[in-house]
């Protein structure tokens, strides 16, 4: 219950911040889907190889979780750490912004990609493959991406009003806010390594 509290409080004080960072990912995912129907014919024909011959490894190989756990956690903690940095470094938030974009751009092009060039099939892996992991690394990037431009706009109020208030508390709870979407991007990861390939081989064989 406090923890849910402590939730609802934390998008009630932040709902601008969340819809421009919220418009940001969406804007993203529309500029990847865009981007796939840009590609030639040619860069359709190769990508749509490149995941004829994914599914056919699948088919003949176990998928090594292991790996592809400390690989998602490794590719996610380090979207959390640089948004991290830059909320301390005040200027960050266009940036942060774009690293938010950039993971809806990402997400975009790769679920339009499978759909466009692969049809049912492609849809049916996009299910599998991209978003069960997706349900908890979004929002813990969102979460973060928000905390860290709401740290920077704090800053800044604190250096215009020359507030006594102890940077060392705000940074220390920023940072455990911080370290709390990355532990959701743990789970998440889990779910990628572990939970995802079955799904995986299910729709790809």
């Amino acid at each position: 219950m406090v923890l849910r509290k402590a939730v609802e409080k934390q998008i009630k004080n932040n709902l601008p911040i969340y819809f421009f960072v919220l418009v940001f990912f969406v804007s993203g995912i529309a500029a990847g889907a865009f981007t796939v129907d840009a590609l030639s014919s040619v860069q359709k024909e190769e990508l749509i190889s490149y995941f004829q011959s994914f599914f056919n490894i699948l088919d003949e190989q176990p998928v090594q979780s292991a790996a592809v756990f400390k690989q998602s956690l490794l590719n996610n903690s380090q979207f959390v750490l640089i948004i991290w940095v830059l909320g301390i470094t005040v200027i960050g938030i266009p940036l942060i912004l774009l690293i938010v974009g950039i993971k809806g751009f990402i997400l975009g092009f790769s679920v339009s990609f499978l759909v466009e060039g692969m049809g049912l099939r492609g849809l049916l892996f996009a299910l599998a493959a991209v978003l069960p992991q997706n349900l908890l690394i979004v929002p813990g990037i969102l979460v973060a991406g928000v905390l860290g431009i709401s740290f920077s706009i704090s800053m800044l109020r604190r250096r215009k009003a020359k507030s006594k208030k102890s940077f060392s508390s705000e940074l220390t709870l920023y940072s455990f806010n911080i370290f709390v979407s990355l532990l959701i991007l743990f789970v998440g990861s889990l779910v990628e390594g572990y939970i995802t390939p079955v799904f995986i081989k299910l729709f790809s064989s």
